[in-house]
């Protein structure tokens, strides 16, 4: 008597996206209790930019694309652009901030720059 045996053919390691999403996830991971100086804090929020673009190439590969596409996984989608979402706004807010910061510090350097007659009013 002959069996046959089968195999599944998944992939041994995981696509280079997802690995690569992995890689940007520690790495903010373990930024969060460093400095939060403002070039610390433009580091960061570039290393949050490369994070999205890797999650929107992972969202555009055809593997995905039909895990969203099934009924079944409609929660999972809704949630995952929910917190898409709220990252953008939470970008948007602390883009703002800084550049309110710069703005600030700005308007500091020029009132140091000029003479101390000026700076009292009588």
């Amino acid at each position: 008597m002959a069996f046959h045996t089968r195999s599944n053919s998944f992939p041994s390691m995981p696509h280079p996206i997802v690995q690569e999403v992995d890689e940007h996830l520690c790495r903010l991971r373990s930024s969060e209790a460093a400095s939060t100086s403002s070039s610390s804090i433009c580091h960061k929020l570039s290393g949050l930019q490369d994070l999205h673009d890797c999650v929107d190439k992972l969202l555009l590969l055809p593997l995905t694309q039909q895990a969203l596409a099934k009924e079944q996984n409609k929660k999972w989608t809704n949630e995952l652009l929910d917190g898409s979402l709220r990252l953008l706004d939470v970008c948007s807010s602390a883009k703002d901030a800084i550049l309110q910061t710069k703005e600030c510090f700005g308007g500091i350097h020029r009132r140091k720059s000029l003479p101390i007659s000026l700076l009292v009013e009588e």
